[in-house]
């Protein structure tokens, strides 16, 4: 256990043990936006994912030719293109922070849904069609299910 020292007065902090305003509490109210999800910038991409139909398999091949060649796209990423830095999605902090496990994108897909390439368009309909031009081959791999 920790050592517990009691103080007799506290010192008078500028934000500690004091009710702080929600910098968005207002627009929240009012109904104005607030998230990501609701800004729609001028000439904003809208980004789509390829996700994987397999439980557990490397990624043999991939090709996204014909998705970069399609017009009106203006990005297609695989684990290739971008760096592998693993980081935790736990939501843990330190002094424990969770295993530092999940990427980005990878060669190889964990679960049904898993990434497996990003698509950054000028439309929805483009991206989800560039989607569409991504040819994977996968190695399918041995998955575990647990039962009782």
């Amino acid at each position: 256990m920790p050592t517990i020292i009691p103080v007799d007065t506290l010192p008078n902090f500028q934000r500690v043990g004091k009710p702080d305003i929600k910098v968005d509490a207002i627009k929240l109210v009012q109904g104005k936006p607030a998230y990501t999800a609701d800004i729609d910038l001028h000439d904003m991409l809208v980004a789509k994912v390829l996700l994987s139909p397999y439980a557990h398999a490397n990624i043999k091949r991939i090709d996204v030719t014909k998705a970069r060649a399609l017009p009106g796209v203006a990005a297609v990423l695989t684990w290739m293109d971008i760096p592998h830095v693993a980081y935790s999605t736990a939501g843990q902090s330190d002094p424990m922070p969770g295993p530092q496990d999940t990427f980005s994108l990878d060669h190889k897909v964990r679960f049904v849904g898993d990434r497996v390439a990003f698509v950054a368009a000028e439309t929805e309909e483009i991206a989800n069609k560039a989607l569409k031009l991504i040819d994977v081959e996968y190695d399918p791999l041995p998955i575990l299910i647990g039962s009782r």
